[in-house]
């Protein structure tokens, strides 16, 4: 399993065929399980083309004719950050290891996160 989150119980789910991260003109942050808003759950994982590279990819999906929100764990939300960056041509962030991975997230976090500036093409410092 490449995620590291578990569900919030607040999240419907649907289907993956037309799933998109965050974005400010479109979605509205959704409410967590423990009742503050969110506009992104960040994992850092292992990026696909692998050589010790870490990707920080989103845990939260949204429909991208609805735009109701769903939580990917694990495998699935892996699975769809590379579905998203083939179909797209956009990528998500890439560092050099997970401790540098896992300190971009906290300060995006701190930094407002989604709701201030997009994940996508991001800064990618591989």
């Amino acid at each position: 399993m490449r995620g590291r989150f578990a569900a919030p119980s607040t999240f419907p789910e649907i289907s993956m065929a037309d799933l998109e991260p965050f974005n400010s003109k479109k979605h509205k942050p959704v409410d967590t399980a423990g009742g503050s808003k969110a506009t992104e759950y960040l994992a850092s994982e292992n990026a696909p083309e692998g050589k010790g590279y870490f990707w920080n990819i989103p845990t939260i999906w949204f429909d991208s004719a609805t735009g109701k929100p769903t939580y990917l764990k694990g495998d699935a939300a892996w699975d769809q950050a590379l579905d998203y960056e083939k179909k797209t041509g956009q990528k998500f962030p890439r560092f050099k290891d997970k401790d540098a991975a896992v300190n971009a997230a906290k300060e995006r976090s701190s930094a407002g996160g989604a709701s201030k500036r997009s994940l996508i093409n991001s800064g990618n410092t591989k």
